[in-house]
């Protein structure tokens, strides 16, 4: 209810505060408009940013089969190459095969270090117990993971990766950039803004309220699953899909001055979702439940190793600092043997300490 009142009051809020005289900073006249409750712009065009999260479902979903019962499920390199770069036709979706130009690989920074991630998952996906100090596979739940040496899990340090280095960043870049167009271009900010839409991953008709299955072929996907499973406490869902929608709307109505809010409402707020993510997984491992289960400890850590490196993209007006950055990304860089046997899991606690005070957690 409170998210459904929130969205409401976006739209009365933007009927009740722009009118045709009202100028922008460029002194252009901002025109009538009115704020939606889905993202259903009759111009609305985020295509290839919905292919690409589709790509990196398919390609988490294929290194995820490693994980499969207790003996080893074989994976093809070849396979794992062609759907890193949308070549030879790799994807069961055959849409996604005829997107030309559309791939994962040439949108992601640090593109050479995420492959080496998803590539790792091959390499160790044995039958070798894992230990500090050499790779193999860890009992599970009903299944097993595959780390490395280090105690890395690697599919999960390349999914939540390629959210940072990938769908974050991109979301970043582009709206970053609609702030410093024209209130009279509004069809490359409307494009844009499309584009980072379509990072976020939640269907048009979004609903912070519900739990959507995993069955439902409209629930939200990477980022967007996040806004429930980790940003609920933070109330990400709503405000990032009510502000998308806001701006969405201040573009066409040529008002400068809201569509930029909406970009520091949604970068921040994204942002703080993705340090929500990195405290959860790096507490989890500190609970006394954890404590004495390898896999359990790994697999977080190497799932705040991912939301950890969100910040090496952060927006420029960011709340982290430089040197608690620097901090965090030494802690996570560590051996997670060493970090999970540490006395008082000082390092850990630290981290947790940095990512609270910093964002308001």
């Amino acid at each position: 209810m409170r998210n459904k009142l929130y969205a409401v009051v976006l739209i009365l809020g933007a009927v009740a505060t722009v009118s045709s005289c009202k100028d922008d900073d460029n002194g252009v006249p901002v025109k009538p408009y009115t704020v939606p409750t889905t993202y259903s712009f009759a111009n609305a065009n985020y295509t290839k940013s919905t292919q690409r999260v589709k790509m990196l479902l398919e390609l988490d979903t294929y290194l995820k089969t490693a994980n499969t019962g207790l003996t080893t499920v074989p994976l093809d390199q070849a396979k794992v190459t062609n759907m890193w770069a949308n070549t030879n036709n790799p994807f069961a979706d055959a849409s996604l095969n005829a997107a030309a130009g559309v791939n994962i690989k040439d949108f992601t920074t640090d593109a050479t270090l995420y492959k080496l991630f998803a590539d790792s998952v091959l390499i160790y996906n044995t039958q070798t117990p894992a230990v500090a100090g050499t790779g193999g596979i860890l009992p599970r739940n009903t299944g097993k993971i595959v780390v490395g040496p280090r105690g890395m899990e690697y599919g999960q340090t390349f999914l939540k990766g390629t959210f940072s280095g990938f769908l974050f960043k991109k979301a970043v870049e582009v709206l970053t950039a609609v702030k410093s167009m024209s209130a009279t271009d509004t069809a490359a900010a409307q494009l844009a803004w499309d584009e980072a839409f379509g990072y976020l991953a939640v269907p048009v008709n979004y609903d912070s309220s519900l739990a959507y299955v995993n069955t439902d072929p409209n629930r939200p996907l990477h980022w967007g699953g996040y806004l429930r499973e980790r940003g609920r406490g933070i109330q990400a869902g709503g405000i990032i899909f009510g502000a998308f929608l806001k701006g969405r709307a201040a573009i066409g109505g040529y008002d400068v001055n809201v569509r930029n809010a909406q970009v520091d409402i949604i970068l921040a707020k994204w942002e703080q979702l993705a340090a929500a993510a990195a405290l959860e997984y790096v507490t989890a491992p500190t609970a006394s439940n954890a404590v004495g289960s390898p896999a359990t400890q790994l697999h977080a850590l190497s799932e705040g190793f991912g939301f950890v490196k969100a910040f090496k993209y952060r927006p420029a007006n960011s709340k982290l600092s430089a040197a608690n950055f620097a901090i965090l990304e030494g802690i996570m860089n560590k051996d997670f043997y060493a970090l999970t046997g540490q006395a008082g899991f000082t390092d850990l606690k630290q981290a947790q300490t940095i990512l609270k005070t910093t964002y308001g957690l």
